[in-house]
């Protein structure tokens, strides 16, 4: 017995993981996803960002957005005077006493909607979540297009590669490399504006027990030719509780999308089991404002159900579309999906780099 109780004394080493809050950012007019086809405003998108600090000597904080969809890490300069960049707080590297160019090409990425960032390449101290990333590449921006309209003020990707062309190594992959974590994963929380509670985090380092249900998490595998990609096989996309002829598919995780993209026959084979669904010839399918539509996606014969209140996205009174919409330009490939908020609001989410796999649980 006193063994015992000298043993059941003895200090517990908590999992050290690191939380920061993510911030829910309305967006007045934005293409209708970082991926999307077209414009319109829509009032209700939304971007999920949080502080990164950036340098020594003067530190300088910043919104970021973090996206599971891209692997380069920017920020907006001083020096950038395109509209984009107007009326937010910008990067000084003259303050920043870690600040070094690294000595590469000009920083250049373009994203699927077209935005294209140039800038300077660049290396500094960064902290996220309170986690030093000495010497992390990064762009500091001074020409971003007119296509990043979001209010935070620069990304940063996590996929497991930067595939845009800057092979930076991303502050997750650096921080895993440099063994600061204790497991080698990330995990998001997505909040729904309209509930107030709980809060948007991103965690660093594992994942946030007191967010989800430890007993309904299960994990997907990643494809094999995943390319460093968040990819993982679709089962099927459920309407009304039944199954949908859409097997086969893969879906590509991005926190930084909003909407749930596929090529135009996908979301057309979709939208003939819906029977007041109408073709607006832009990407989007009209939908009755008044009418519930129950969504679920599977994977891994686990079924993941989109709340009605996710899935009909409300443009005016009485104007209302679905948030599968559909790619005319091929930026989404052959049987692929992104797969973004609209959906992650309704789980907790694990991004698990170490065993290149994906974890959905149950919110708490």
């Amino acid at each position: 017995i006193a063994i015992f109780l000298y043993v059941d004394a003895l200090p517990y080493d908590k999992p050290k993981v690191h939380t920061i809050p993510l911030k829910l950012r309305s967006i007045t007019r934005r293409r209708l996803s970082k991926r999307a086809i077209g414009s319109m405003p829509l009032k209700h998108d939304k971007g999920y960002c949080g502080q990164i600090t950036f340098g020594t000597g003067t530190p300088q904080n910043f919104d970021i957005l973090f996206d599971t969809g891209s692997g380069a890490l920017f920020v907006m300069g001083k020096n950038c005077g395109t509209p984009a960049c107007n009326n937010k707080p910008k990067y000084d590297p003259d303050v920043d006493g870690s600040f070094n160019l690294t000595g590469k090409d000009e920083f250049e990425i373009g994203y699927d909607d077209y935005t294209e960032i140039n800038g300077d390449s660049g290396k500094t101290t960064i902290v996220i979540a309170g986690i030093s990333v000495e010497a992390q590449e990064f762009g500091v921006a001074y020409d971003v297009s007119d296509e990043f309209d979001h209010p935070c003020e620069g990304v940063m990707g996590t996929e497991l590669i930067d595939l845009s062309g800057m092979q930076q190594t991303t502050p997750i992959t650096n921080l895993i490399n440099n063994k600061q974590l204790d497991k080698p994963q990330f995990s998001f929380l997505l909040g729904r504006e309209a509930d107030q509670s709980p809060r948007s985090e991103l965690t660093i380092g594992g994942s946030n027990p007191d967010r989800y249900h430890a007993d309904t998490l299960t994990f997907v595998q990643l494809v094999d030719d995943n390319n460093g990609q968040w990819e993982i096989p679709i089962d099927d996309l459920a309407i009304n509780g039944e199954g949908t002829d859409l097997k086969g598919r893969t879906g590509f995780i991005h926190t930084g999308s909003e909407l749930i993209i596929m090529p135009p026959d996908d979301a057309h084979d979709f939208y003939n089991n819906i029977d007041d669904a109408e073709d607006n010839g832009d990407g989007t399918y009209k939908l009755n404002c008044g009418d519930k539509y129950e969504v679920a996606l599977v994977f891994n014969n686990v079924t993941w159900k989109i709340d009605p209140r996710d899935f009909t996205v409300k443009l005016a009174e009485d104007k209302c579309i679905g948030a599968i919409i559909y790619d005319n330009d091929s930026i989404v490939p052959e049987k692929s999906w992104f797969i973004g908020s609209v959906f992650l609001r309704n789980v907790y989410t694990i991004f698990d780099q170490g065993n290149c796999q994906v974890g959905f649980a149950k919110l708490a």
